[in-house]
């Protein structure tokens, strides 16, 4: 037999409910009556004063409070102070304090504290982080959770990861941190996994699982692969002179290495990680770069940076140094995508131009490469790009920009006619205040002067643009 909870049966035990019908017990019925009494006696004594004498109404608020009548209290104390806001009984009573000749909470006293401490301390230069006040070129450091580090060369900013291996000594080389002791290891070709010396290919075959990837650092790129050691370095030879040709193409100065946070690039070789890796995007842009480029930008949840993502695309069996070379152009465009991306503005440049920088360092510029070498990769992209459809009159390009295949192969040659191209007054003087733009971080206008030179090539850089497609083609 199942024996069912009775709600009824469980309030019998708490205040007297019986099986087949209810008897309140004489104390609540007893406590009932009274509070009836008093209710009705507050009535009758509220209908006696004058509602507009604040001190009668205080009186009554506190016969209320004494008759445990505390609702009915704390109404006529409300009452009390509409009719004189500064009636200091009734303000103490609901829990008022003067503060500045303000009648305040003590919540709101806090918060005016807060306030006032603020502008006193922002006065000296002071940024509250945390529970503790610092200064305020400082703080934006420590919201990315960056530490300072004092050394021979002086003070800098690092992550706590850098910090100790500063303080330990250690070194970045060949894209790995070492200690003075690592030394002796790295030069006879061993690599720290876990805790024992692996040779190199040993090493390979363990970070060729995604789960223990291959963590190598350069300059200004931070890769995780799963690819060979060897591909790994060259890869980050090639992103790190990325970032620097972003900043050339962009007029920038290229910041001192060590005094940026690191871009991060990922490059996979087994599809199944890379498509997991696609999963996690929640760009929709980027999600169909993804599936039609080999390369994409994945958000950082913790500092909101963009890293790079692409795979390594094995594109004739047997041919190693094509496959390489191929892979490491992948390498440039999610660097360089990311580093355009990752730049503060107050108005974004427009859509195009993270890609077109980005797929002419991966398509139209060889990172230590020949001039020859460039213009046969032009070449190629350009041949690759009539096989899509041809080039897209500029006229129609820009808006709206969509990434397609075909988009992205004329991209890099656009950004190509723009840096070294030769072009028509127009363009070359809108593609300068283009360039100043990005030097005025503060200023806005930047968009503006994106949609007029997309305007202008529109109209007077379709000549240009052709006539460079046919230079790299010739």
């Amino acid at each position: 037999m199942v024996t069912k909870f009775s709600s009824r049966w469980f309030l019998a035990g708490c205040v007297g409910v019986a099986a087949f019908g209810s008897v309140t017990p004489a104390p609540v019925r007893a406590a009932v009556a009274v509070a009836q009494d008093a209710k009705a006696e507050l009535e009758k004594k509220l209908a006696a004063i004058d509602k507009k004498d604040a001190n009668a109404l205080f009186q009554l608020a506190l016969w209320a409070e004494q008759n445990n009548l505390k609702t009915d209290s704390k109404r006529l104390l409300r009452d009390v102070i509409k009719v004189n806001t500064d009636h200091a009984e009734a303000r103490a009573l609901l829990g008022y304090e003067k503060f500045n000749d303000k009648w305040l909470t003590k919540r709101e006293i806090d918060r005016e504290k807060a306030k006032a401490e603020e502008a006193s301390m922002a006065a000296k230069g002071l940024k509250k982080w945390k529970d503790q006040w610092v200064p305020a070129e400082d703080f934006e450091k420590l919201e990315k959770g960056l530490v300072k580090y004092e050394g021979a060369e002086g003070v800098k900013w690092v992550t706590p990861e850098q910090k100790e291996r500063l303080e330990r000594g250690m070194e970045l080389v060949d894209g790995v941190w070492l200690s003075k002791e690592d030394m002796e290891h790295h030069r006879a070709g061993e690599f720290k996994v876990g805790d024992k010396w692996l040779k190199e290919d040993e090493a390979n075959k363990v970070h060729a699982d995604f789960t223990n990837p291959w963590v190598l650092e350069g300059e200004y790129v931070a890769l995780t692969t799963t690819c060979t050691y060897k591909f790994g370095k060259t890869a980050l030879m090639h992103a790190d002179a990325t970032v620097r040709k972003v900043h050339e193409i962009m007029g920038l100065p290229l910041p001192k290495a060590g005094d940026v946070e690191k871009i991060g690039l990922i490059m996979v070789k087994d599809l199944a990680d890379y498509s997991q890796l696609g999963n996690q995007v929640g760009d929709g842009t980027d999600a169909t770069m993804s599936s039609n480029w080999s390369s994409f930008m994945l958000s950082d949840p913790n500092s909101g940076r963009l890293a790079g993502v692409t795979i390594y695309e094995v594109l004739q069996q047997g041919n190693d140094t094509a496959n390489d070379n191929f892979s490491l152009g992948h390498c440039r465009f999610a660097v360089a995508c990311a580093a355009v991306r990752n730049l503060q503005y107050v108005e974004p440049p427009s859509p195009w131009f993270a890609y077109a920088v980005a797929s002419y360092c991966e398509r139209y510029w060889v990172a230590m490469g020949r001039e020859a070498d460039n213009k046969a990769w032009g070449k190629w992209t350009l041949d690759t790009l009539m096989k899509e459809g041809g080039a897209i009159d500029l006229k129609t390009y820009f808006d709206p920009f969509q990434p397609t295949r075909q988009s992205l192969l004329q991209s890099g040659a656009i950004i190509g006619l723009l840096v070294s191209g030769q072009k028509s007054k127009k363009v070359e003087e809108q593609w300068a205040k283009v360039v100043e733009g990005f030097k005025k971080p503060k200023d806005k206008g930047l968009l503006k002067d994106f949609l007029k030179l997309e305007t202008i090539l529109g109209k007077d850089g379709q000549k240009d643009f052709d006539a460079h497609v046919a230079g790299i083609q010739g």
